[in-house]
């Protein structure tokens, strides 16, 4: 009896006497809450560097995106596009976050009164807006462009690249 009553006792102190964090468990749990973050989908890798590399927030990075894929959707053609639709995971949620635009205001919208040499400008001018109503500055079209083709060099085909910058020579 003494002997249990004198383990009892090391028990309790040594557990009261312990810090309040249980050490490699705490570690199991905290390990376990990280994996969702490292799992991501590849889209999601690609708005987060837009959003790290050019400080904008998540529906700035979407929309943005969104509406350089809808002017190398537009440029280039189904058949074309495709191998840039088959490399970006979760493209359709990028191509619709592009927010709607007004073709009678703006920038596209005087270029669609210009006749023919408007509206081979016009597609450009169209992602200027977007950029606009999303609170981007026009200036960051070239550098998050240079993230699609650094993000489509890692994860697409040969060519990938090249279709894209096709499909944007309008802006760039």
């Amino acid at each position: 009896m003494k002997l249990s009553a004198v383990i009892g006792l090391l028990l309790a102190s040594t557990t009261l006497s312990t810090p309040a964090t249980a050490g490699w468990f705490d570690n199991l749990f905290s390990a376990e809450e990280a994996k969702p973050q490292v799992v991501q989908t590849q889209s999601n890798d690609l708005v987060g560097s837009v959003m790290s590399q050019l400080g904008l927030n998540k529906s700035q990075a979407e929309g943005g995106l969104g509406s350089l894929l809808s002017l190398a959707k537009s440029t280039l053609g189904g058949n074309d596009f495709s191998s840039i639709a088959s490399a970006i995971p979760g493209i359709d949620s990028l191509l619709s976050a592009a927010p709607a635009l007004d073709n009678e205001s703006g920038m596209s919208g005087l270029l669609a009164k210009a006749g023919d040499l408007g509206s081979s400008l016009q597609g450009g001018a169209q992602v200027y807006d977007a950029f606009e109503k999303l609170g981007i500055s026009k200036e960051l079209a070239a550098p998050m462009v240079d993230i699609v083709k650094g993000y489509l060099d890692a994860n697409a085909g040969e060519g990938t690249t090249d279709m894209l910058m096709k499909g944007l020579s309008v802006i760039l």
